[in-house]
């Protein structure tokens, strides 16, 4: 038999060779046995694999040798038995597992702790093998995008090759202020270049952040190599591989089951071949828009209508809205716009390629990884990740702002700070008639309070610029400092938190009605999940290829037991274009014939999530905590329709807002349908590249 291609590695960690006479086999219901002797399980009668290249060829080895052991007898002299040969089998079934790269854990679904109870991992290494990559939007004529080039892992200012990549927004005149006369001191005594002659990747190099000014002698903002007055461009972060998901099913061991594979394989009787994710950059955080048209994009300016931070309560403070960035579009993003903001960026506006809205699977492949790689749902720990901005853990002093984030203040002129979480009223009243609200609200009315790729470009320029973990350093006028997760690689792969803090004195009531000028002063916790701000500040659409189809045969508000339909459609090509909402009289839409219908049941009304249906966010039975069993909180009281036997698309919406002290990356928000918009719902894209 002639053996062609690569060599493959050695079988899975725990399915080494140990270097005694037998080899200790995992069989998929995740039990550790040794084949006993006579059972043919011997090292020399097992097949020599280790050099060969591909499943066929592995099978016809396996053929030949299970042949050759009809006519071999084992130490007492007798033949092979049908049970030698079965067993032989479940090793053989092994050893081409071992040749698929894949990581699965296991959890026991009749207990609530978050923790895996097993770990098998053929290559440790699959997990979480994302990179981040600048596209170009304009590169939309095919089915995928050639990305312009890899970023580097932990610092987004430049290519992967070293060299700086065009990855921060600027406007023509904020590039032009550097077109100038300009010197390296305020006195203008020492010239650097003449009007036009400045080059912004060579100052750099020469003299890094170093103030420039200008002939009268005031300082002019100084163009950097990273930035770029270009608008097509956006980020994503991708697996460049074929993986397949395993997401939350229980196999036949009883045990319920997640991760991911290289090949399609059955795992503990469990047919992991139906849902593929091909290479596919997803955005990694809410999406602003230019033109309407999305861009997972940090612009340091203000973008178009409904990509801005708001006022606060009474128009009072003002610390956001002020910021010249853009923010996440909200205000007008539902599952329908999201779809067509992304899909803008198409040579065909209405194909679902290159480009799209931000769909289930693959976020869920990225969350699911997650979860395998650190053996927990409950990734939202204040110790771990985090929630983000969001009111999950406590803010009761200092300590805990620092931590956790939040809200301080105190009377304007006095020592002593108030703490609060962005949930919480307390001595601000917004008017002389005593109103008051959370700090959500008061500071800037619940709008994103996080610009767009804020974080993960802030963090950025802490490693291009080599500021130490846990040290304030100001990027683009506010400050910001950074910490590693503990137990992940930390500013390797971008698993850390990002703070910024900002401040702003403004006048309002006591409440005793007295007018009171209050200093406040807010800490934003950033979570950054190798990447991806994946939890708090506002809730995401991200329903492209998944659908919840609810039948309303309870038509009030809030009403429960309404049966629903699950389908999910992983190959981005096959998307639908519907822009209807809702179907009388029983109707039904295109896309139930062409999708994966994976699940029914039926919304059990708002609640924490104690199971949750494989390969989708909703839950099938209650209980648990944001800490113990699914670790998510899901909306999902029909809001959604009064309309008796109408059918309707129900929204699908992640992340949570920061006043919810449940927030987290499976975090379901369900109760509406698909067309509801509002300042607190952002939108999400994804792109497949090549």
């Amino acid at each position: 038999m002639a053996i062609t291609g690569t060599k493959i590695s050695q079988m899975a960690e725990l399915n080494e060779v140990t270097g005694n006479e037998y080899i200790p086999v995992v069989d998929s219901t995740g039990n550790n046995k040794k084949v006993k002797s006579g059972k043919f399980a011997k090292k020399d009668d097992l097949p020599d694999i280790t050099h060969l290249a591909t499943q066929e060829e592995l099978s016809e080895a396996i053929t030949q040798a299970t042949q050759d052991l009809l006519t071999k007898t084992d130490a007492d002299g007798t033949y092979a038995t049908k049970q030698s040969l079965e067993e032989l089998s479940v090793d053989v079934e092994q050893l081409k597992l071992s040749q698929s790269p894949y990581a699965v854990a296991g959890w026991d679904p009749d207990e609530l702790a978050p923790e895996s109870v097993s770990f098998f991992c053929g290559i440790k290494d699959i997990l979480m093998k994302y990179d981040f990559y600048l596209l170009d939007t304009t590169d939309n004529t095919r089915q995928t995008t050639k990305p312009v080039g890899k970023l580097m892992r932990n610092n987004l200012l430049r290519f992967a090759d070293g060299s700086f990549a065009p990855t921060i927004g600027i406007t023509e005149a904020q590039r032009a202020e550097c077109d100038v006369e300009l010197y390296l001191d305020e006195a203008h005594q020492q010239k650097y270049c003449d009007a036009g002659a400045f080059d912004a990747e060579e100052f750099y190099n020469e003299h890094g952040m170093a103030k420039l000014y200008n002939s009268e002698g005031a300082e002019v903002r100084v163009l950097r190599p990273w930035e770029t007055t270009e608008t097509k461009y956006t980020i994503g972060i991708a697996r460049a591989d074929t993986v397949y998901l395993l997401d939350n099913v229980i196999g036949e061991s009883g045990k319920a089951w997640k991760g991911v594979f290289t090949n399609p394989v059955v795992w503990d009787g469990i047919d992991v071949s139906k849902y593929p994710l091909v290479p596919t950059a997803i955005g990694p955080g809410p999406a602003c828009t230019v033109n309407k048209k999305t861009r997972n994009f940090l612009y340091l300016y203000k973008g178009e209508g409904n990509c801005q931070s708001g006022k606060g309560q009474d128009n009072l403070c003002t610390m956001f809205y002020d910021q010249e960035k853009t923010y996440p579009r909200v205000n007008d993003m539902q599952q329908i716009n999201n779809m067509t903001y992304a899909r803008s960026n198409n040579a065909d506006a209405d194909a679902s390629y290159p480009f799209a809205e931000g769909g289930y699977h693959a976020l869920n492949t990225l969350i699911t990884e997650l979860e395998v790689l650190y053996g927990t749902k409950y990734l939202h720990n204040a110790n771990m990740f985090g929630s983000g901005i969001s009111s999950n853990d406590s803010c009761a002093n200092e300590g805990n702002w620092l931590v956790n984030g939040g809200v301080r203040y105190k009377k304007n002129g006095t020592e002593t700070w108030t703490y609060a979480k962005w949930s919480d009223q307390k001595d601000i009243y917004y008017n002389a008639t005593a109103d008051r609200t959370h700090f959500s609200a008061l500071i800037n009315s619940e709008y994103p309070k996080e610009a767009c790729m804020e974080s993960q470009m802030a963090f950025s320029f802490a490693m291009e610029t080599g500021v130490p973990e846990d040290t304030a350093f100001e990027f683009y006028g506010y400050t910001y400092r950074y910490v590693s997760v503990p137990g992940t690689d930390g500013t390797a792969s971008m698993n850390v938190r990002v703070y910024k803090v900002m401040s702003q004195t403004f006048t309002a009531f006591t409440s005793d009605r007295t007018e009171q000028s209050w200093d406040v002063e807010v800490n934003l916790r950033m979570s950054l999940y190798s990447g991806v701000n994946l939890a708090g500040d506002i809730f995401m659409y991200c329903g492209g290829g998944y659908e919840q189809v609810g039948t309303c045969l309870y038509p009030t508000n809030a009403s429960l037991g309404n049966p629903i339909k699950f389908y999910l459609q992983p190959d981005q090509l096959k998307w639908h274009t519907e822009k209807s909402s809702s179907k009388t009289e029983f109707g039904v839409f295109d896309f139930e014939s062409q999708y994966l219908m994976i699940g029914e049941g039926t919304n059990l009304g708002d609640g924490y999530a104690l199971r949750r249906l494989p390969y989708a966010p909703w839950k099938i039975e209650k209980g648990g905590s944001i800490s113990t069993g699914e670790c998510m909180y899901a909306w999902d009281n029909n809001y959604w329709s009064t309309t008796l036997n109408q059918r309707v698309r129900v929204a699908c919406r992640a992340r949570g807002l920061a006043n919810n002290s449940i927030c987290s990356p499976r975090t379901l928000s369900a109760y509406n349908a698909v067309t509801f918009a509002n300042r607190t719902y952002g939108g999400s894209a994804q792109a497949l590249i090549e």
